[in-house]
């Protein structure tokens, strides 16, 4: 068989396809997000926090089937066609949604393993719609226009998290609509209003793109490896997101990381073997694949430290509110999807390399300012230097996107776009884990100091104040509230040394964006077809 071809579409045509499977690709990215809003209604729903371990799957369930479906999904969208593929993730992201809502319904026992079998459904068809989408357009466009549509669909998941706090809020605060017979939760509505939301993208893009599909590859689906790289991203994911709160030396973390690299062996020496590998690891002897999805790893890290530390640190430091943190993170958010805009644009006039660089840099900008925030730094201050972060991180989507698309070549543009997502998943799970470490050991450490009494009476004596020594916290407000000040600045200390070595992480990378190659000339078979 020869190399596949591109679909022929006139250009507003495309642009209407790329546009329409961009919403289904910010649904999914909501969802990452809104369920945290709403995490505390649902558990006290379900009985409330004294099952912990099993509540949290309500996230990890979604996160863990949205990382697992995109090498699967990658690889099928190269074989059987990425248009009806999209249409299954959508429809099975749905029916999880659905059955999410539902769940309510079975009571609190079953209800809530119902709850999570219904996100796992939910996360198998978002995760899927993220690469099927990208495979999308890097089929319907080349040159400057495919640079432009890669920004837009990498661009479509954050403005899907920018908006899914503040959507989850608005939900759970004003849809109340009464259905006769049925108690409905608020927290029901935001599955429930997904399935609309879903069906209406779903019939758009039949109607739009009812005729069209993206070329077939030869070969066929690698079950066995599909198997053993779901169960290597299973175990390493689900072990760095619990590194964190259980420690790196816990034997179950220990465990499933060795074995996520022994299953990690075995996957690459398959593929290396297999006539039709669902990840060829010979796309890595390419040293623009390479330094994309090493970008895409490196960059993750630095933005679940600032994802996650930024509205940490309004909480935390700032004493803040909900409110606050929410316009943190969206300030940061709304800039990386401008960003990646922006790369999209760039990279088409001036190729892949100088847009990654910079957009590095400016992210390395923007971690150097947040050294600087202490206990009396103000939102403002917050939300600049986080949107300068997202920014730059945003101007390294659609180049390394790009880079790592036409360094695969055409009969790869699935698996090529999986590749980064997952890259950038495993870089977020570290930073999110190494950033819940440091934390988690520094709290447990002032917690220690604080209740022993002789050692807090060193502390109050150092702080000026031997008036406090002897005193029972318990009996002094005077006291817990100096004790609440001293603790808010160690906490900005903490958040600084992680920002730290973000920081470092973000100048590693610069190096390793120079391999982002300057785009070349388009491949044949990647040619736009557009009457």
């Amino acid at each position: 068989m020869g190399a596949p071809t591109a679909p022929i579409l006139r250009p507003v045509a495309a642009w209407a396809v790329l546009v329409i499977a961009s919403l289904g690709v910010f649904l999914g990215g909501a969802e990452l997000m809104v369920v945290a809003i709403a995490l505390p209604s649902i558990v006290a729903d379900f009985g409330g926090w004294a099952d912990l371990a099993r509540a949290s799957w309500i996230v990890n369930g979604y996160l863990v089937a949205y990382v697992v479906a995109m090498p699967l999904a990658g690889r099928a969208a190269d074989l059987w066609g990425a248009r009806r593929l999209y249409l299954v993730a959508l429809v099975l992201f749905c029916a999880g949604s659905l059955g999410a809502g539902l769940s309510r319904f079975a009571g609190p026992e079953a209800g809530i393993g119902w709850l999570i079998g219904a996100r796992v459904v939910q996360g198998l068809g978002g995760g899927a719609l993220v690469p099927l989408s990208m495979t999308l357009a890097s089929h319907l466009f080349a040159g400057r226009a495919r640079a432009t549509a890669l920004g837009i669909e990498g661009a479509a998941a954050f403005v899907g998290m920018a908006v899914g706090p503040a959507y989850g809020a608005w939900v759970l605060l004003n849809v109340s609509l009464p259905v006769p017979g049925l108690d409905l939760a608020g927290w029901q509505w935001i599955f429930f209003l997904n399935v609309p939301a879903g069906l209406v993208t779903l019939v758009l893009l039949y109607v739009v793109a009812g005729g069209v599909e993206t070329p077939r590859a030869p070969g066929r689906l690698d079950l066995v490896g599909g198997l053993l790289v779901s169960f290597t991203l299973l175990l390493g994911v689900g072990a760095l997101s619990l590194a964190g709160q259980r420690g790196w030396g816990d034997p179950l973390i220990a465990g499933g990381l060795a074995v996520s690299a022994i299953t990690l062996a075995g996957f690459v020496l398959l593929e290396l073997r297999s006539r039709w590998p669902l990840v060829d690891p010979r796309l890595f002897r390419s040293v623009p694949f390479s330094a994309a999805n090493a970008v895409s790893l490196l960059t993750g890290y630095t933005l679940a430290t600032m994802i996650i530390g930024g509205p940490v640190f309004v909480n935390r430091v700032l004493n803040a509110g909900p409110d606050h943190a929410a316009a943190a993170l969206t300030a940061l958010t709304v800039a990386i999807a401008g960003g990646a805009l922006l790369g999209g644009v760039v990279s088409g006039r001036l190729g892949e390399r100088l847009p990654t660089i910079a957009g590095v840099a400016v992210s390395a900008a923007g971690l150097w300012l947040a050294l600087g925030w202490e206990v009396g730094t103000e939102l403002p201050r917050l939300q600049r230097d986080l949107a300068l972060f997202g920014a730059g991180f945003g101007l390294t989507v659609s180049p390394r996107a790009t880079a790592a698309v036409e360094a695969a070549g055409a009969s790869a543009y699935g698996v090529a776009s999986a590749m980064l997502q997952i890259t950038r998943t495993i870089g977020m799970s570290v930073g999110l884990a190494l950033l819940t470490s440091i934390g988690q050991n520094r709290i447990d450490e002032l917690n220690a100091l604080i209740n022993d009494p002789a050692r807090r009476d060193a502390l109050v004596a150092t702080l000026g104040h031997p008036e406090f020594v002897g005193i029972d916290p318990r009996s002094s407000l005077a006291l817990i509230d100096l004790l609440e000040a001293w603790s808010r600045g160690e906490a900005a200390g903490v958040l600084r040394v992680v920002f730290a070595i973000a920081l470092a992480v973000a100048i590693a990378t610069l190096p390793v964006a120079l391999g982002v190659a300057a785009r070349s000339r388009p491949r044949p078979e990647a040619r736009q077809a557009m009457g």
